[in-house]
């Protein structure tokens, strides 16, 4: 018996779960657990599997290490600096393989979609979602098609060796991270059995990322005052406040969430864009016309759970949340100084992140002696591909957006 049900943000109706992704529209579902808060003995993600929406413990593992950053603290002029590491490292026990916080994501959702005898996973992604989902599916032989435009095929590699007979790999020819979510999506409805990953409005990615902030909290022994990330579709800052919620309304924790602080790429920025003028809907001003080149791509989403309720908007509201914009300049000084300090190599969202620290000083957001938490959400991939043998995943199908769904449908049969 599962250990937890589903309620429905808009309606606050209670229902169980059946790999649910949606039940009303305009609203997030979340997951209530039935358990008060209690880690286990168990590595990365399942220590927390009381809040975690699976019905058993998988032998795949992907989690976070929280650790007090004093010298780069120091050099900020931060007292209490701390940073939630996901990626490869190990030395100090970096237990995200791929090199990302996605793979907290992938690990959960590979069993709740195993609870709930679900025939594959149908998965679109700009790159380190890609490359998590194909990973695990992999070790697991989990069926999965992955979708990706063809700038970002070059993300989903593995280590050499792997078995992949279970992954395919699908590529959209001169296409863009929303025209990959439109062909998986379209997809969907023609694979019996077959499910979407699910983007944030599934509750085990929030969950499996969202315990981040759960590992934080044991390492530190309080929420922080502020949390740091930057931002695309927002699965990850809305996860950590609903398990920063969780800790608050369970008794455990006496003292308030931290105030969320989100940053995007100046070129394309919907979600600073809308929230500068607290609205919690877009406008079509909010985005750029036509594509855009940014520093971080991987901060790139046309459909960002923002409006949605319990989305992003609501988050930032229930927090007294920030927003901000850094400039690749900005980005890259922040990146060579982490680096340098840290010792590691780290991808560009943590480097848009630590700016938008860097500026939010500057601005009198944060004081020097509150305590912050960075969340370096990516980062030893150039390292790991330094020690390992890695490989690009050959794509199985690669077609313009048109005729990618009847291909696929095609060579299934």
């Amino acid at each position: 018996m599962l250990n937890y049900t589903l309620k429905c943000l808009k309606t606050n109706e209670e229902f169980n779960d059946d790999y649910t992704l949606h039940y009303n529209d305009g609203a997030l579902i979340q997951a209530e657990y039935k358990k008060e808060f209690q880690p286990i003995d168990s590595k990365g993600v399942w220590r927390y599997f009381d809040w975690l929406p699976t019905d058993e413990i998988s032998s795949q593992i992907a989690g976070t290490v929280t650790y007090h950053a004093k010298e780069l603290g120091e050099h900020l002029g931060f007292s209490n600096l701390w940073i939630a590491f996901h990626g490869y490292w190990p030395e100090k026990g970096g237990l995200c393989p791929t090199g990302s916080f996605k793979d907290m994501e992938a690990v959960p959702t590979i069993q709740r979609m195993k609870d709930h005898s679900c025939t594959g996973m149908i998965c679109a992604s700009a790159g380190n979602t890609a490359r998590a989902f194909t990973h695990f599916c992999a070790e697991d032989n989990f069926p999965l098609i992955v979708v990706v435009a063809d700038i970002h095929a070059h993300r989903i590699w593995v280590q050499k060796g792997m078995e992949m007979d279970s992954v395919k790999v699908v590529v959209v020819n001169d296409g863009t991270y929303q025209d990959a979510k439109d062909v998986a999506k379209e997809l969907s409805k023609s694979l019996e059995g077959w499910q979407l990953e699910g983007g944030a409005h599934n509750i085990a990615r929030r969950d499996g990322i969202g315990s981040l902030i759960l590992d934080s909290y044991e390492e530190i022994g309080k929420l922080p005052d502020h949390y740091f990330q930057a931002v695309g579709g927002g699965p990850g800052p809305i996860g950590v406040y609903e398990m920063m919620q969780r800790l608050i309304d369970s008794g455990h924790y006496k003292g308030e969430v931290a105030r969320i602080h989100l940053s995007q790429n100046p070129e394309h920025c919907p979600i600073h864009n809308a929230w500068q003028r607290k609205s919690r809907e877009f406008n079509s001003e909010d985005f750029p016309e036509g594509n855009v080149e940014v520093y971080s791509d991987y901060l790139l989403s046309e459909t960002p759970a923002y409006s949605v309720i319990g989305g992003v908007y609501d988050i930032l509201e229930a927090s007294n949340g920030q927003t901000y914009i850094v400039e690749e300049s900005d980005a890259r000084e922040a990146g060579n100084l982490l680096e340098s300090i840290e010792g590691i190599d780290v991808l560009s969202p943590a480097k848009v992140a630590l700016a938008s620290l860097i500026q939010s000083k500057k601005k009198g957001d944060v004081s020097k002696d509150d305590c912050i938490l960075l969340n370096v959400s990516g980062g030893g991939v150039e390292r790991l591909k330094g020690e390992k043998e890695t490989t690009i995943v050959e794509p199985w199908i690669s077609d313009v957006k048109e005729n990618l769904v009847q291909r696929i449908l095609d060579s299934l049969n």
